[in-house]
């Protein structure tokens, strides 16, 4: 397939799109609490990739898009890597909070700007997106450091799991925008990424030693189809579609947003306490985002 021009800046509907996607991810946040209350969650994202996978597979059939069309040796790179970051992040909880995790993980966007700019053409490091990420990531330090916990050796190496996982999720991309991007579509990347991480999740649940199924209810099974259909299918293409057509940089600078939308789901639908720190938070991650995009 012939590459289509990437565009150099965000549009409105690029924005749009991105913020939707922060609040998805943000409130599978709390569907993840809720399904990890009956399934493991290692064994839970390789049926969530399942799902993916067979809803993907359906959908591409309908419209006679071919699921092997080529390039099957970086698609299985792709996978791979996927599967090392669900692995090295579930890793890190065993050994540190959930918070500084998620401080590190939300620093790949420093990772996808250096990946970009010595591996990728046209998306350079500036001062402009530095500063902005700089300042967006200090929004996430803001809102998670009530959290975190005093350091030790088990805690450092916990936090080199979660910071290879921000890493990998840097990887990830940065090899599909170098590899994929011209030669396959964006549902391509997708299947490719889901279908060849579905044995890596599962054997890794298997070396974890999970009890892969606890107890199920209606809660559980909604949040494992949300989490299914909503975030691994729908919202992982719509990211995908976006990193095949702007710049790598400037998209993950809005991953920012994560966080701070899952804490307001958290606010929102498990009664957890709405603060001044969440405020100023949203208020430096918006500012750093709009650096980092700003003409």
């Amino acid at each position: 397939m012939n590459p289509i021009p990437e565009r150099e800046t965000l549009d409105s509907r690029a924005v749009i799109l991105l913020t939707l996607l922060c609040m998805a991810w943000g409130f599978n946040a709390v569907a993840m609490k809720v399904g990890n209350a009956g399934i493991a969650p290692i064994f839970c994202a390789g049926i969530r990739s399942v799902i993916a996978v067979i809803g993907l597979a359906v959908w591409m059939r309908i419209k006679r898009i071919p699921l092997f069309p080529g390039s099957l040796i970086d698609g299985l790179i792709v996978g791979i890597l996927f599967g090392l970051e669900f692995a090295a992040l579930f890793s890190s909880l065993l050994y540190t909070t959930v918070s500084s995790a998620w401080i590190l993980l939300y620093s790949t966007p420093f990772f996808h700007a250096v990946g970009a700019h010595y591996f990728l053409t046209g998306d350079r490091i500036t001062l402009q997106k530095t500063i902005g990420l700089v300042l967006a990531f200090f929004g996430i330090i803001l809102l998670l450091s009530k959290h975190l916990g005093v350091p030790s050796l088990t805690g450092l190496m916990g936090d080199m799991l979660a910071l290879a996982a921000a890493m990998l999720w840097a990887a990830t991309t940065i090899w599909i925008k170098r590899r994929l991007v011209g030669r396959v579509s964006p549902h391509h990347t997708l299947f490719y990424q889901t279908v060849f991480s579905i044995p890596i999740l599962f054997l890794l649940s298997v070396l974890f030693g999970e009890t892969p199924v606890h107890h199920l209810d209606a809660p559980i099974i909604s949040s494992v189809l949300f989490q299914g259909i909503v975030i691994a299918f729908i919202s992982y293409l719509v990211w995908f579609s976006l990193v095949h057509d702007y710049p790598v940089s400037r998209l993950s600078s809005f991953t920012f947003l994560t966080p701070v939308f899952a804490t307001l789901s958290g606010a929102l639908f498990l009664q957890e306490p709405l603060t001044l720190r969440l405020t100023l938070s949203l208020v430096l991650v918006s500012i750093g985002i709009y650096v980092v995009n700003r003409k």
